[in-house]
């Protein structure tokens, strides 16, 4: 049993790496980043990616976004 669940843990901290190697291409890309059913959409530069925080620069300031709760990022052509 205690190995069906480290196995899991480490699938999951598989993907988290994956989900922030992806995002780490947009740093400093005008991004929409949408949560999806948790409301929130967020306009802005990408800054910088820490652990599971995204740092996002919007016109209200500085804001941090959890990396495990972004469903899309939509990048703007500049």
């Amino acid at each position: 049993m205690q190995r069906i669940i480290n196995n899991k843990f480490k699938k999951k901290k598989g993907l988290i790496i994956m989900a922030n190697e992806a995002i780490e291409k947009c740093i400093g890309k005008k991004c929409k980043i949408s949560t999806g059913s948790y409301g929130t959409n967020l306009v802005g530069k990408i800054i910088n990616i820490n652990e599971n925080w995204i740092e996002v620069e919007t016109k209200k300031g500085v804001q941090f976004i959890n990396a495990e709760f972004v469903q899309r990022i939509y990048i703007f052509q500049s």
